[in-house]
């Protein structure tokens, strides 16, 4: 066993005892998800890490931050405009920011109950998925790691903030500065939450601060403008007959409620750090079922007086103009001078790099999930936390991925066309996180665990449902011109949904190669080792076990398990 575990964790004498074996099983037991704690490290998917290696320094305000870090990037400052051209009234987009807001907070409470059941792990989607989905045994684990490593892009937000540092110092924009200053972003940011996760929580509130203010700035202003207070000339024209002009082009309408849908989105983000909460037990439950509701329903009270902000400093004609320029046009109108689009940009800037501090924070988390369950190579790399109690090896993936996103691609269609990939990968596994969760309750049901500490209304859960279903058929549309060519890129319009499904089959295939056809083509089957490193990171690894060699190989593993 000893020489399994050296081939694949890597040798450890020459560097001490940092390796230790700690559980050994013959096949995992994956017949239910785990659903206490208890039991959960005898239970299929990554092993229950009961003391936390990263720490425990997000607390009550920390969660508050993230949900507005995560949701605020710089959508609700740029896309606004183009909603309103693509449904073409003031009333429509009300309606729609209204009606896409309680959608996504039906999916916030499918995170709350599975973070009610699953207080002690990281990674949002990826714990969640794997405990909804134990069989077949590592098919979900496989396939959510590689689009998570592959498919997960987050260089909006760099790029963003080089587009805007850029405006603020009135630097003509190239192909190449403002790239060069993103990536200076992400590295930046890679870094900084690589040396510390206490510090980049605290950068993480203080820009959370700031962006509180700068959006409360928004929405005086918009007082300010109502009152006639500014140079806007006319501020309540547009709330004449505010249903003029309203679309019924159904793909325009599809597209503005996918732009109004990401504009709510990075709730999530949260939940990628529940384990490493101060205050377990019935603190978080707290923080998750009261703070996080209360938190997005604020954000949403925030959009729609920013809105209304937007709608008096310009003529509808002038905001459908705008495309995402929208905030910026705003500033201009009110103030009449360069300083203030100036502050407008820097604001949005801090915006945009908060979020990306954010999304490292909890996404390198997802990537050392998905590490631990031992379907990916070189486990000590996910794992380990070394050398300052930080998940280094997933950072410096999010690191290259995205750098390479950042300068290989060209501007334009190829660029638009890899971050759908990415996000409709994601809406795949959101609707299948929805059916995961009805699909823990029937086991907690079946095993007599009763009812939860939060349960989300059935009928939140289908609506939720429905509407995953309605962004995933709806990519299919054609466009309403009927030249079949996409709306951000120019080529087949449903080219990224098709490359998603086939990206997914391939993963299925490869599963199907690797799980059944090699083990029966080379005489062996798998099994899982659950190895402990010398910071008390704990992670499975899958070793190849001979036909011959099976049934002694269980007795023996078995009997060190119990």
């Amino acid at each position: 066993m000893s020489s399994i575990v050296s081939k694949i964790l890597g040798d450890s004498s020459s560097r001490g005892k940092d390796v230790e074996l700690v559980h050994s099983i013959s096949e995992v037991d994956n017949n239910h998800s785990s659903d206490t704690e208890e039991v959960d490290l005898k239970d299929g998917g990554a092993p229950l890490e009961s003391s936390n290696p990263l720490g425990y320094n997000v607390n009550a305000i920390s969660t508050v931050v993230f949900i507005l870090q995560g949701i605020v990037g710089t959508g609700i400052f740029a896309t606004p405009g183009s909603i309103l051209k693509s449904m073409g009234s003031i009333g429509s987009t009300y309606c729609l920011w209204i009606g896409c807001f309680f959608i996504q907070l039906f999916n916030v409470f499918v995170y709350i109950e599975f973070v009610t059941y699953y207080k002690k792990r990281n990674g949002g989607d990826v714990a969640y998925l794997e405990q909804a989905y134990p069989k077949p045994q590592y098919l979900i684990p496989t396939t959510f790691a590689a689009v998570q490593v592959v498919l997960s892009f987050i260089t909006s937000s760099a790029l963003a903030f080089g587009r805007y540092i850029l405006e603020a110092s009135d630097i003509e924009q190239t192909d190449w500065n403002y790239r060069g200053i993103a990536l200076g972003c992400l590295t930046f940011a890679c870094i900084f939450v690589s040396i510390s996760t206490k510090w980049s929580l605290r950068l993480q509130n203080v820009l959370g601060y700031v962006k509180l203010f700068f959006m409360l700035f928004i929405v005086i202003l918009g007082w300010v403008a109502l009152g006639k207070h500014t140079h806007i000339e006319n501020p309540r024209q547009n709330f004449h007959d505010t249903w003029d002009g309203t679309t019924t082009d159904g793909n325009a309408i599809a597209n503005a409620i996918i732009k109004v849908t990401f504009s709510y989105g990075g709730y999530a983000y949260a939940f990628g750090v529940a384990a490493e909460h101060s205050n377990g037990g019935k603190s978080l439950v707290k923080t998750f079922t009261f703070f996080v509701p209360l938190s997005v329903s604020i954000i949403f009270v925030l959009y729609i007086l920013i809105l209304t902000s937007y709608y008096t400093g310009s003529s509808i004609e002038e905001i459908k103009a705008s495309s995402n320029s929208i905030a910026a046009l705003l500033f201009r109108n009110a103030f009449e001078n360069k300083h203030a689009t100036k502050f407008l940009n820097v604001m949005v800037s801090l915006s945009a790099f908060g979020h990306l501090i954010t999304v490292v924070l909890s996404h390198s988390r997802s990537l050392r999930e998905c590490g631990r369950q031992g379907v990916l190579p070189f486990p000590r790399f996910w794992t380990q936390i070394r050398p300052f109690g930080t998940p280094v090896g997933p950072i410096f993936i999010i690191w290259l991925v995205n750098s390479i996103m950042i300068v290989g691609p060209p501007a334009g269609s190829a660029y638009n066309f890899i971050v759908d990939l990415g996000s409709y990968s994601s809406t795949i596994f959101s609707f299948a996180l929805i059916v995961g969760l009805l699909k823990v309750r029937k086991e907690r049901k079946r095993r007599g665990l009763g009812r939860g500490e939060f349960k989300v209304p059935t009928v939140f859960l289908f609506v939720a449902m429905f509407f995953q279903l309605f962004v995933l058929a709806v990519t299919f549309v054609p466009p309403a011109d009927g030249t079949l060519i996409g709306s951000d890129v120019t080529f087949f319009y449903a080219t990224y949904p098709l490359v998603v499904f086939g990206i997914l089959l391939l993963c299925v295939l490869y599963y199907v190669v690797w799980r059944f056809v090699l083990p029966k083509a080379g005489n062996y089957v798998h099994r899982e080792i659950i190895y402990k490193l010398d910071n008390g990171e704990l992670g499975n690894t899958i070793v190849k076990v001979p036909i011959k060699d099976v049934e002694q190989w269980d007795a023996e593993h078995s009997a060190k398990a119990q």
